[in-house]
């Protein structure tokens, strides 16, 4: 269930950067996103490829989710350079993992506001790191894909401005 072995960051950062220079050639950027159940469930790790890389297209997708389940916290965040922050995603869960981790991220995510999760506490910290793009929201749910799409992108925008609504 948990990959345990340890990243070979200068590997990655290799592969990363040709990955960042195919991408620039067509004007676009690359984003690793950190999980908490592969060998890149750390934000050393994650920025560690992305400074050795060396490209201003490659950087980071920072989902609370990963950050919440992963134990990194969000004052970890806040001090993440602005420029690594290629996307933001906002959902919310339970304070408890359901099943497997991999089955609460597949199958068991909420719409923010609707769980445990500090959503407001996610968006001021990537807030304080200069972070002042697009915010996706990713609820992967089991039971919320089954309810009509109109009705998923309301209660997706209204849970997400709510959050908005309650920041410092």
């Amino acid at each position: 269930e948990m990959w345990t072995e340890v990243c070979d960051v200068p590997r990655y950062a290799e592969a990363f950067a040709s990955v960042c220079e195919d991408a620039a050639e067509i004007g676009i950027e690359v984003a690793i996103e950190i999980l908490p159940m592969t060998n890149i469930r750390t934000l050393e790790t994650a920025t560690g490829i992305v400074s050795q890389a060396g490209h201003d297209n490659g950087g980071l997708c920072i989902d609370i989710w990963h950050m919440v389940r992963g134990g990194i916290s969000f004052d970890e965040v806040a001090k993440l350079p602005a420029s690594y922050f290629k996307s933001v995603e906002i959902d919310d869960a339970k304070a408890e993992i359901e099943g497997t981790i991999w089955e609460d991220t597949l199958f068991h995510r909420l719409y923010p506001g609707e769980g445990a999760f500090d959503c407001p506490g996610f968006i001021n910290a990537v807030e304080k790191a200069g972070f002042r793009g697009v915010y996706g929201v990713e609820v992967i749910s089991e039971t919320y894909r089954k309810l009509p799409v109109r009705e998923q992108a309301k209660r997706s925008f209204d849970g997400t401005m709510a959050q908005f609504a309650k920041l410092d």
